[in-house]
């Protein structure tokens, strides 16, 4: 895939893993539309970007993936920019496993995951009048441990993700769609959700010092390792396909059971 004078729009983009895959697009010549919740905090990346790169080729977007018009507001306000759209990146998601907000992690990480593909197919598909397209969904290996008893919220949306992305990623669908979906599985890395003290973020707060050393075990990555990673997926990867990025390595496919049917 070609990526030059593509136009990308990328959820969460205004911290962590979403900053880094604007920043790794912006360099390899693609446009970017940065969404995000924080719509101050986007514009002044936004603002910092368009010295390098040209106002032209950056925008901000108030995005709440969680709200169905907020989301498709941001995929017009994309078209109407850039007056095309050629690639979507849904990752905005969250770590909360409290009784209070549990809901909110299903809603971001799984139910934002599921709009952006929806709105991506909506806008981008052939049958709709779109010239299709790629959409590349931020999972975790978090979602591919099996026997692992801590973040149950966390873990069972990204697991989501990723069923999600292998079922509607299948070849069938490209070939009606034209859009060709996959997702990144991202290992252990240093972002804003591991800051702070997570003790309240666990279900039950007696698993904390396990889960703290569950962590510790696992090395961390940069986020730019992850950005860079995006790049070498949308250039080599085909619909359905779930990669992992760990370790500051290159990106490598996943090893998940096939069905036949």
């Amino acid at each position: 895939m070609d990526l030059k004078n593509k136009v990308a729009l990328v959820t969460g983009a205004a911290s962590g893993i979403g900053y880094n895959y604007c920043s790794y697009l912006l360099f390899n010549g693609v446009k970017v539309a940065f969404c995000d919740i924080d719509k101050t905090k986007c514009q002044s990346i936004v603002d910092e970007f368009s010295k390098k790169y040209g106002q032209n080729n950056v925008l901000a977007v108030y995005c709440d993936v969680t709200d169905n018009l907020s989301f498709e507001n941001a995929f017009k306000s994309c078209i109407d920019y850039f007056k095309k759209l050629d690639i979507v990146i849904n990752n905005a998601g969250i770590f909360n496993e409290t009784m209070k907000d549990w809901n909110k992690t299903m809603e971001i990480n799984y139910g934002g995951v599921v709009r952006g593909t929806m709105l991506a197919l909506k806008y981008m598909g052939t049958p709709f009048g779109g010239k299709g397209g790629t959409v590349v969904q931020t999972a975790s290996i978090a979602g591919l441990m099996s026997n692992i008893w801590i973040a149950p919220m966390y873990r069972s949306t990204k697991r989501a993700v990723v069923e999600y992305t292998r079922a509607v990623g299948d070849p069938r669908t490209f070939q009606h769609f034209n859009v060709r979906i996959m997702a990144i599985c991202p290992g252990f890395t240093d972002t804003p959700l591991l800051e702070g003290d997570r003790v309240h973020q666990h279900l039950i707060k007696e698993f904390y010092e396990v889960a703290q050393k569950f962590a510790n075990n696992f090395p961390l990555q940069s986020p730019e390792s992850v950005g860079k990673a995006l790049i070498e997926i949308l250039q080599q990867g085909s619909t359905g396909d779930i990669w992992v990025v760990e370790n500051d390595e290159n990106p490598r496919l996943a090893n998940l059971p096939v069905y036949s049917y």
